[in-house]
């Protein structure tokens, strides 16, 4: 006699995210949750600890032993499993819209999951939250301007911190206790997508927010692959088919969000929009553009790194050829 799924007992597993809870990125967990459920042979449920387990570094401690089983990653925590992942997320202004990361990360992404798989994970999906821009007590429009500031800088990622002591002081922390270090006055500024930063009230704290495109937000769900070895073939396909096609709505919902959570801190909370001319612009391009050569394989991977400019070569030349 075969059970329905619904009569089965469910495996449960610890599922983390930075996300506060009541974000779309929580929303979106809880809704996969009740897709797999009702998974073929072996339901499964997840305990989400949403914005509860520390930062990404503390994560993805947790999922090495076990006291997590899976977790919604920006590039950051996924850099502690494999670094190759940085060329996604901590090369300054390599992409200029949402069409260039999905084309670079598709050319990526095979390498990707094979490397996770091999360093013990498995990526379920790709998702994306947003630009990472400025937001600070002063207003910033020039490299200069930010660069006599102290500004919040992640966990985990030392060499992508020595690079950034080029551009301003960086003062690492736990993304935890951002609010508390602005503050108290520890920093003056940080990098947010506007989703995180409209969720956690960074507006109210800081005032400002440079509209410059500083580097995408980028990530993926992991489960870890003992976890995921414990699953039978049938279950393990159906929390792939799902979770594919919950990362597509992910993405066109954070890039939806990501222009309203901005629209939404100037109407209600008075953000004041810094918007930079095109002379400006350029100076900031001059800048990054010195500081290649200490990302390519300092922060990113060699291999990596050629493989994402030539990719964005190759979009932009086919851009411009039609």
């Amino acid at each position: 006699m075969v059970l329905a799924s619904a009569c089965l007992e469910a495996v449960t597993i610890k599922v983390a995210t930075v996300a506060p809870r009541g974000t779309s990125f929580h929303n979106f967990l809880e809704e996969l949750n009740a897709q797999w459920a009702s998974a073929p042979e072996e339901p499964v449920r997840m305990n989400i600890y949403a914005g509860t387990q520390g930062g990404e570094v503390a994560i993805v401690k947790r999922m090495r032993i076990n006291q997590l089983q899976g977790a919604m990653l920006s590039a950051i925590g996924l850099a502690q499993i494999d670094e190759s992942v940085t060329a996604l997320q901590l090369m300054p202004m390599a992409f200029r819209n949402w069409e260039e990361v999905d084309f670079v990360r598709s050319a990526l992404m095979e390498n990707l999951e094979s490397l996770f798989l091999g360093k013990g994970y498995v990526v379920l999906f790709w998702g994306d939250a947003g630009w990472a821009r400025f937001f600070s007590k002063k207003p910033i429009a020039h490299i200069e301007d930010l660069k006599s500031m102290r500004v919040g800088a992640s966990l985990g990622t030392p060499k992508a911190t020595e690079l950034l002591k080029n551009y301003y002081t960086p003062v690492t922390l736990d993304s935890s206790k951002t609010l508390l270090a602005l503050k108290n006055g520890m920093i003056e500024a940080v990098p947010a997508p506007p989703f995180l930063a409209n969720a956690t009230q960074l507006a109210p704290e800081t005032g400002f927010m440079l509209d410059l495109k500083w580097v995408p937000v980028v990530g993926a769900m992991v489960l870890t692959k003992r976890t995921w070895d414990r699953l039978p073939q049938k279950t393990q396909a159906y929390l792939k088919q799902t979770s594919v096609e919950m990362g597509k709505r992910v993405r066109q919902a954070s890039r939806k969000e990501d222009e309203e959570s901005i629209q939404a801190m100037v109407e209600k909370q008075g953000l004041v929009i810094n918007t930079l001319t095109d002379e400006q612009r350029a100076s900031w391009r001059k800048e990054v553009d010195l500081n290649q050569s200490n990302i390519r394989g300092e922060i990113v991977p060699e291999d990596v790194y050629d493989i994402v400019m030539r990719k964005l070569r190759e979009f932009r030349n086919e851009g411009s050829a039609q």
